[in-house]
């Protein structure tokens, strides 16, 4: 009797982990044909500025909503159809697996774990930062090993608490690490209930931007003490998905390398390269393997723009963040994208 209640629990448990599979399997197959039939691209993203939030007349507007826009304008010719969601770290991969979205952004960070064990898979970096630290202007703290023993506030659930937490241990900094949720690990910091406050150096800059009447009251540290590719995430089961969404990003880096914009895109003859042809839309059948148009790229770029006119236009000198471009410019200028070839 014993044995055979073990097989019927071990049964069910195996019937249980098959379900489950099959359930995110489904979320994850056919996006193209649901994004289709809802007329509009589902994005989540986290608010911030910059990043994600509404533009003066409502819409949604910044870096990871301009990615979601380009994807919208490969597959729908409409780069405004698209629905983003607030949605923090610690749900948006649930929500893709659910398939109650079709692409999640913001501060996600390619990891082993995300990209293996939790039915979701990393598409392609979109913006290389990394892990830093801010304080108060009249802090003493310059540097991290005059921090030992300081109170450290950081969002809970996300790779930036497992990175804090690996860089005391290791530096013998005996950090009082602080985890609460993102408006509360920010107001505590403007408490002053903690005495650094960590996330990616972006996000740093984006708290300090907002947070604050005058900016320079708070100071981020020179260093950097994790390396975070960070871009979109899908769900598993669906590679024709996972290439449109790859795809739609890499032709704004390949045009942003080649100096190409919606500008010079008509000037693209038949006596230019097969590359350039393909960005201005001129050649036939290169939207077939993706279940596209022709001009999918032409779309792209006409509507959203390339990378650097993206990351300029949200993030870089003219924006409220006046972020560098550092590592995420074309590897011919020092950054770290190279796209690869659209051939």
């Amino acid at each position: 009797m014993g044995q055979c209640l073990n097989f019927f629990i071990l049964f069910q448990v195996f019937v249980s982990v098959l379900l489950a599979l099959f359930s995110v399997s489904s979320a994850g197959a056919d996006v193209l044909d649901r994004v289709r039939k809802h007329g509009a691209v589902r994005c989540a993203a986290g608010w911030g500025t910059g990043f994600s939030g509404l533009d003066n007349a409502g819409r949604p507007a910044g870096f990871d909503v301009d990615f979601c826009r380009a994807v919208a304008a490969a597959v729908l010719g409409k780069a405004d159809a698209v629905e983003v969601e607030r949605i923090d770290t610690a749900n948006k991969y649930q929500a893709l697996a659910r398939g109650e979205v079709d692409i999640a952004f913001g501060s996600a960070t390619w990891t082993y774990s995300r990209d293996v064990a939790m039915g979701t898979r990393f598409v392609t970096p979109i913006f290389f930062d990394g892990q830093g630290f801010m304080v108060w202007s009249d802090s003493p703290i310059t540097r991290l090993d005059q921090a030992k023993g300081a109170k450290v506030c950081v969002q809970k659930e996300t790779t930036t608490a497992a990175n804090l937490y690996d860089v005391s241990r290791a530096r013998g900094l005996d950090f009082k690490v602080i985890e609460s949720s993102p408006n509360n690990m920010r107001d505590r910091f403007v408490r002053r209930e903690c005495d650094l406050s960590s996330a990616d150096r972006s996000e740093l800059a984006v708290q300090r931007a907002t947070r604050v009447i005058d900016p320079k009251r708070w100071r981020i540290l020179d260093e950097i003490v994790s390396r975070e590719p960070m871009g979109p995430y899908i769900a598993q089961g669906d590679e024709r998905w996972f290439n449109i969404v790859r795809w739609a990003i890499q032709v704004t880096q390949i045009a942003d390398a080649r100096g190409v914009d919606a500008t010079n895109l008509a000037k693209i003859g038949e006596e230019a390269d097969g590359e350039l042809r393909r960005l201005a839309g001129k050649e036939a059948g290169f939207g077939q393997p993706l279940d596209l148009k022709d001009d999918w790229a032409y779309q792209v770029l006409t509507q959203v723009g390339n990378y650097g006119q993206i990351f300029e236009r949200n993030l870089g000198a003219g924006s409220p963040l006046g972020l560098e471009r550092g590592l995420n410019r074309p590897w011919q200028s020092g950054g770290l994208f190279m796209p690869p070839l659209l051939r």
